[in-house]
């Protein structure tokens, strides 16, 4: 390989000699002019600081042609970013995930051919096809963010899964980029607090329970989440809410909310009271979370 990226570097600098029509002259130093072979010429160019120079960039002593010398800014194109919307996937071939890659090109967004990216981590085709069209997920057209949706097949396992995406511009340069995935089903209970501290059984005092929740997918694709007070006479699981009434705060986002009274004739003391939380995927978690009662 280094033989031959040498020869046809030589050979290049000949031709572009022996393309010359008409005899070469070079000046003598008495100043007389003297005709030139071409092989004369091609020793004198060869050896002038400038080509010296510009032969030691293109060529490498141990790997012969060097890909590397040539500047490819203004030939590839680039990835400015690439991200899925959720990061946190159940696999149950139902949740919508989006992908999406900011790519632009140095010769204007119209160079780019295509940018597909390997779904195959996620049960799904090895060379899917983003667009930038306004149309299936994407929201701008022709704004240089290339979008496809898909979802997560119910035969993959629960783990991180790469999601490698390829741009292509029309003179047949290539970047590449990936982002990850985090597959989980399982719901997590982020924190689980009680308003005020200090529950007061006297039957008149309302307490607040508010429980934030993480989970993969959407917050909407919560089936339910439940708090256990049997301990303080109550019969069944208590739903909370996230509809932005009876002590939720806003509507529709990660916090579950519930109020309750404790009746009188619970003592004072230390209580676990267990969160339960399930979704649409079929994930499951609960949590015992500790409160302390007054009278």
């Amino acid at each position: 390989m280094m033989r031959r990226g040498i020869v046809l570097s030589l050979i290049s600098l000949s031709l572009l000699v022996g393309c010359l029509a008409r005899p070469l002259l070079a000046q003598t130093e008495t100043g007389e002019r003297e005709m030139l072979t071409r092989g004369d010429a091609i020793m004198r160019i060869t050896a002038a600081d400038f080509v010296k120079q510009k032969i030691g960039e293109l060529l490498s002593w141990s790997v012969g042609y060097d890909l590397s010398k040539v500047s490819r800014v203004k030939l590839t194109p680039t990835i400015n970013y690439v991200r899925a919307v959720p990061k946190r996937v159940p696999p149950d071939g139902r949740t919508i995930l989006e992908v999406q890659a900011s790519v632009d090109d140095p010769a204007g967004l119209n160079n780019i051919a295509g940018v597909r990216a390997d779904l195959s981590a996620i049960g799904r085709l090895p060379n899917t096809m983003l667009v930038d069209n306004g149309l299936y997920g994407d929201e701008t057209a022709a704004d240089g963010i290339y979008t496809l949706q898909t979802s997560v097949s119910p035969k993959i396992e629960i783990g991180s899964k790469d999601i490698p995406v390829a741009v292509a511009n029309k003179k047949g340069w290539l970047a590449l980029a990936k982002t990850t995935l985090d597959i989980k089903k399982d719901p997590v209970i982020i924190e689980a607090l009680f308003i005020p501290e200090k529950v007061m059984a006297d039957g008149q005092s309302t307490t607040t329970l508010t429980v934030k929740i993480d989970n993969p997918g959407r917050i909407e694709d919560m089936k339910s989440v439940t708090a256990d007070l049997r301990a303080f006479g109550y019969n069944e699981l208590l739903p909370l809410l996230n509809d932005g009434r009876g002590g939720d705060a806003v509507a529709g986002d990660d916090i579950y909310s519930l109020q309750f009274k404790v009746p009188d004739f619970v003592k004072s003391g230390e209580y676990l009271i267990r969160i339960g939380a399930s979704n649409l995927a079929g994930g499951y978690s609960a949590e015992d979370i500790k409160v302390r009662v007054h009278k």
